[in-house]
């Protein structure tokens, strides 16, 4: 029995059922903890490779009819070549129409919808029998799929290590649908030696090179870290002595088996002479697997998930998930770019990256802080309060337009640690906002953690506010808060993040030597050396801004009156 028959071949009601089962692990609530499709489709992958493509075609006898165990691995080999295909399918899709909602950019948008048309054409063959123009289609459509997912990642704001990677894998990709393409209109297919044979040598070079490159792109950062992990080195270490042991005893045997797996052909008769750079990149890449695998940030861990979808795709590009699996590989790497920056410097302990300052010296600042409120808040109270370890907060109390103001100032040892500003109620930060205003911190800075979650993300089209913050949740609340001079003002002195609720709160917390400026916005050097030119005036412009912001946007606080007490009749 051929595993890989037409779909005229395979049965409607099984295809139907397939279509149920992909559809339950991809769209089922009802499933373990921690169990995503792209996990379910990890494994199936996995199988898929190991019965439908090594198994069942190495295990055929070649004199005699198969046994009665063989047909069955082989159904089950055919049943994981179509549930791979179709589950494939269902998250492409899924993640396209996410994708599509969210209105990110125009470079999103694009190669989106090219991830998306591609995604229909290589799925073509898992319903209908398809014409052969199909193919040529279908190669032009990923190799644009792929070019437009690398431009969609490029943005200063993502993770270098990942944007240098990305070509590197897209490479030998790319190799292949331009060999494709050039037997089809540039020269002949049928030609033993010529540009054709060159680059699928040259596709195989890239992608041992890109696999190589993996640990210097990919890898969990800090990378010192990493390296230092026994477990992923083990693993490779397991992965090379096996393949030396294999290549040793066994040669032909895997060389069949790695050419069925991977496409990627090795000598038969003889040891390739390049197997010693196949399994040393072979090993390192398992390293970064294991090393993504075991990481504490989810975007770490997803881009981890998206190459070992490359991986499983193979270089062979014959059936439907030879193209899905790289597809939907490259759409996770390209998705973690914006986020695993940001996870791993936030995971990162908080520390105080600030100077000791004296009480007296403190005292002397919070009086002018005091005395500069006034004019935005009136009256205006402060305490300062000492807890254990070493740990003071010092609060200041006051209102503006009938709206509470208060500020929070948090030291240990006498070094500050945050500053946070509230107007309005107090409001749990696990609560999403309407919108977060958060100011792109200087990579030198590390990261000020995020403030509470907003969606969707957008841009103003004002370039220094939108080169200044990323901002998130409701166009409408922005432009209700934010007009031309205040948007110019929060240039000048917003560091840290700013969050609003509609009607109920705005919050602004920074954490100054954290993502933020040491200096900005309290002169945290003049007061530990105790210059006498130390002012309040820049934190009380932030203060001044974020009143002005909640007098747009807070209700006040209704008015109790009191109800006299009634008295009785003499």
């Amino acid at each position: 029995m051929n595993p890989y028959l037409p779909t005229s071949q395979f049965s409607a009601g099984a295809l139907t059922q397939l279509l149920h089962t992909a559809t339950f692990f991809g769209l089922s609530k009802r499933r373990p903890a921690g169990l995503t499709a792209i996990h379910v489709l990890l494994l199936v992958a996995f199988l898929e490779v190991a019965i439908n493509r090594v198994a069942v075609p190495m295990l055929r006898p070649d004199d005699s009819a198969p046994p009665w165990w063989h047909t069955y691995l082989d159904y089950a080999g055919l049943f994981l070549f179509y549930f791979t295909g179709t589950l494939a399918t269902l998250l492409l899709g899924s993640r396209c129409w996410r994708a599509i909602r969210t209105r990110g950019s125009r470079r999103t948008f694009l190669a989106t919808a090219l991830v998306a048309m591609t995604t229909i054409l290589a799925a073509t063959p898992l319903v209908i029998d398809t014409p052969p123009e199909l193919s040529l289609m279908l190669e032009v459509g990923f190799a644009a799929s792929v070019i437009a997912l690398l431009i969609a990642t490029l943005d200063h704001r993502g993770d270098l290590g990942i944007q240098v990677g990305l070509p590197i894998l897209a490479i030998p990709l790319l190799l292949h649908s331009v060999d494709v393409i050039g037997a089809k209109f540039v020269w002949p297919d049928t030609m033993f030696d010529g540009p054709g044979i060159a680059l699928t040598h040259a596709g195989v070079i890239a992608l041992c090179l890109a696999a190589l490159a993996t640990p210097y792109c990919f890898a969990p950062r800090p990378f010192a870290r990493a390296l230092t992990r026994p477990g992923p080195v083990v693993f490779a270490m397991a992965i090379a002595g096996a393949g030396a042991v294999l290549a040793h005893s066994w040669y032909p045997a895997l060389a069949r088996g790695a050419t069925l797996a991977t496409g990627v052909e090795l000598t038969p008769g003889q040891p390739d002479p390049r197997l010693a750079m196949y399994l040393l990149a072979v090993a390192t890449l398992g390293w970064t697997l294991a090393s993504c695998a075991g990481a504490g940030s989810s975007a770490r861990r997803a881009l981890g998930t998206g190459l070992a979808l490359i991986v499983l795709g193979g270089y062979g590009f014959k059936w439907p998930h030879h193209y899905l699996l790289p597809l939907l590989g490259l759409v996770l790497v390209a998705g973690a770019v914006r986020r695993v920056r940001d996870q791993e410097l936030a995971a990162m302990p908080i520390v105080s990256e600030t100077p000791p300052i004296a009480d007296a010296a403190w005292s002397s600042y919070l009086t002018l802080v005091t005395q500069g409120l006034r004019r935005a808040l009136g009256e205006v109270h402060s305490l300062t309060t000492r807890g254990e370890g070493g740990l003071a907060a010092s609060v200041i109390v006051g209102e503006a337009n009938g709206i509470t103001v208060r500020m929070r100032i948090e030291r240990i040892e006498g070094a500050v640690l945050a500053l946070d500003v509230v107007l309005g109620r107090e409001i749990d930060e696990v609560r999403g906002a309407t919108l977060t205003v958060w100011a792109i911190p200087p990579r030198a800075l590390g990261v000020n953690p995020a403030g509470p979650p907003a969606a969707p993300i957008f841009r103003t089209g004002d370039p220094p506010f939108d080169e200044r913050f990323k901002i998130r949740g409701s166009a409408l609340a922005f432009h209700k808060l934010f007009d031309e001079g205040r948007r110019a003002r929060a240039v000048a002195t917003i560091d840290g993040w700013i969050s609003y609720w509609d009607n109920e709160s705005v919050r602004y917390r920074v954490y100054p030597g954290r993502g933020a400026p040491l200096d900005h916005p309290m002169p945290l050097s003049d007061l530990a050396l105790g210059r006498p030119s130390a002012t309040a005036e820049r934190l009380v412009a932030v203060v001044e801004l974020l009143v002005e912001l909640a007098a747009r946007g807070v209700r006040p606080a209704p008015i109790v009156e009191a109800t006299p007490e009634p008295t009785e009749l003499a």
